[in-house]
């Protein structure tokens, strides 16, 4: 399958080759649920967060330099009624305040340069992988573009507390953006990851972080180490297992048993 930016998200696409979100996907210590990844793959369910989605393409697009199309086709993005009609709705007012926190930093603007949505594949692990990089200078550097709520937010994960790159498994994502990149290129070296950060606070916060080479090893090993079973829920050789927790097992959810007050206290 040739991918474009057109069918890069495709359920197709997501069948043939694995990418960095699907796996977590598969990952309950990523928020993942097999049983909703493999609901996805077969085009039985869509996850209900068009909003953060919408918001996510809108900052994107303008890095792209693709904004102002981006607007024209999506007309949802601006108010339909009362005083606010044709006006853009308020948190995507708040992406411009976002994007201008973003252009008025030369160094920010510098590591986005490059070339945009630029789509690579590689084998690795016993598995097709795709990824698009946000902004990619060939031979020197790539980087990739979050939008978070807080940059201070901490996360427990049920022993430690977590920063936002582990939570949310930014050093898995650089681990095989530049593996893939790598094997693509024909390479022996990796080329450094950066994220440029942007909080949804007013004002907005900023940041620039770059992964080495020790941090791309460790985010490579989380993969390693569990891909074996992702493949196995996948290809349908092992039955995906249900979290019980997530939006799709709470819309699927058969209840088979009653249960004592008491049980609540284990939960």
């Amino acid at each position: 399958m040739l991918l474009t930016k057109d069918n890069y998200y495709s359920v197709e696409a997501n069948r043939e080759y694995l990418s960095v979100s699907q796996f977590k996907g598969f990952l309950p210590s990523y928020g993942g649920c097999e049983a909703r990844s493999m609901a996805e793959l077969a085009g039985e369910y869509t996850r209900p967060d068009k909003t953060a989605f919408d918001e996510g393409h809108y900052l994107h697009s303008w890095n792209e330099g693709t904004l102002a199309e981006f607007k024209a086709k999506n007309p949802d993005l601006y108010s339909s009624r009362g005083p606010t009609a044709g006006q853009l709705k308020s948190n995507f007012k708040h992406c411009d305040k976002m994007i201008a926190t973003l252009e008025s930093d030369e160094l920010v603007m510098k590591v986005l340069a490059g070339q945009k949505e630029v789509i690579r594949t590689a084998e690795l692990f016993g598995a097709q992988w795709k990824i698009m990089m946000d902004s990619y200078q060939p031979g020197i550097a790539f980087a990739d573009l979050k939008a978070i709520k807080d940059m201070d937010d901490k996360f427990w994960n049920g022993q430690i507390y977590e920063n936002f790159i582990d939570h949310y498994g930014y050093n898995l994502q650089m681990g095989i953006y530049a593996e893939v990149e790598r094997r693509a290129d024909g390479r022996d070296n990796w080329l450094l990851p950066h994220m440029v950060i942007v909080t949804k606070q007013d004002p907005p916060d900023k940041a620039i972080y770059y992964f080495a080479f020790a941090e791309i090893q460790a985010g490579l090993n989380i993969v390693e180490n569990n891909i074996g079973r992702v493949l196995d829920v996948k290809s349908g050789r092992a039955a995906p297992v249900r979290c019980e927790k997530c939006d799709y097992c709470r819309a699927t959810k058969k209840i088979k048993t009653i249960k004592h007050v008491s049980e609540l206290s284990l939960y």
